[in-house]
């Protein structure tokens, strides 16, 4: 195995606390292959060249794509980078998401992008805007290094990321996305989604679409019965930037009897919360980041971090049950 002269090191150790917890971690460079596994539940493991596949025992929680994909068909513009899919239900065999949908073919299961991405090309020149979300000017690719932390508890996935003008090849933005999965529990899953986001050389500002499409996002696989709920109630129709603190979206996927779904929760300490979203009945469920403000100014060493809390779940939303779930994630 060869790897990066930097990140020259695929190390993996398990350790024993005074608890009895088993504990591995592994420090991985681009082309390592050493799954990171506990004696217990959790483990992440390179699959192929492309993919990180995060796992609950024997049952898939999701993949993390690593590698530029591209679908057959496809022209090579919608090649991409740096997001999640599929996301399975809690069966470990139904996929909750999609990717490249023909209807919109930049959409990419479990992502995080933003239709405005402006900045400077150098320190003398007006600002210029790229499109990140479909992929127009902008990509997000693999920075060569990720981290993975697994226990009988708990798994911790850390990829560090940028986001690169097509024109110059320069890095505009350092991403680092961090997520960390939770054991299955009564009919639902918890996974905590952290982004942080660094100007590398001047300010860049993001912004969302005029509908609120850009941030964090699922783009839902093909199902039937669907049902979209907020914090405020059943949603009866598509919205546009209407603030609430939670969102979910369920339904029947892959012919299945039984319903299957995501809750999105924002966390109080994003800015602006609780932020507008983005909610589809052909399926996408998005908290879009902003959709406040006519968008956001990153500054040199002043990163933006924003979090939220999954639930894959099984079933409908209990709206009790959610608010009490948002107040603990809140606390």
């Amino acid at each position: 195995m060869v790897c990066s002269a930097v990140w020259f090191s695929s190390v993996m150790r398990s350790i024993w606390h005074s608890t009895g917890v088993a504990l591995a971690v592994i420090a991985l460079g681009a082309l390592a292959s050493v799954p990171a596994r506990a004696a217990g539940a959790f483990s992440i493991e390179r699959t192929g060249k492309d993919y990180l596949l995060v796992s609950e025992g024997r049952t898939p929680v999701f993949r993390y794509v690593l590698g530029e994909i591209l679908a057959p068909g496809m022209p090579e513009d919608r090649r991409r980078s740096s997001y999640v899919h599929p996301l399975y239900a809690l069966d470990g065999v139904t996929e909750l998401t999609a990717d490249f949908p023909v209807d919109h073919p930049h959409h990419r299961g479990l992502s995080w992008m933003w239709q405005q991405v402006s900045f400077a090309e150098s320190p003398s020149s007006p600002p210029v805007t790229k499109d990140l979300w479909t992929l127009k000017g902008m990509h997000q690719k693999f920075s060569g290094r990720y981290s993975a932390q697994v226990t009988d508890r708990v798994a911790t996935l850390s990829v560090h990321n940028g986001w690169f003008d097509d024109a110059s090849g320069k890095k505009i933005v350092d991403e680092d996305v961090k997520f960390t999965v939770y054991r299955a529990m009564q009919a639902r899953r918890a996974i905590d989604f952290e982004l942080t986001l660094s100007a590398v050389d001047g300010p860049v500002t993001i912004a969302t679409s005029q509908t609120g499409y850009s941030g964090l996002g699922v783009r839902f696989a093909d199902r039937t019965d669907t049902a979209l709920f907020s914090a405020d109630g059943a949603v009866v129709k598509d919205e546009n930037k209407i603030s609430h603190t939670w969102a979910d979206l369920s339904g029947r996927f892959a012919g299945k009897d039984t319903l299957d779904g995501v809750s999105i929760l924002q966390s109080r300490r994003n800015p602006y919360f609780p932020d507008g979203w983005c909610l589809r009945y052909y399926g996408y469920l998005s908290p879009s980041f902003t959709n406040k403000t006519a968008g956001y100014t990153i500054l040199p060493d002043e990163p933006l971090t924003l979090r939220y809390r999954l639930y894959v779940h099984t079933g409908r939303p209990d709206s009790r049950l959610t608010r009490t779930l948002l107040e603990q994630y809140n606390h």
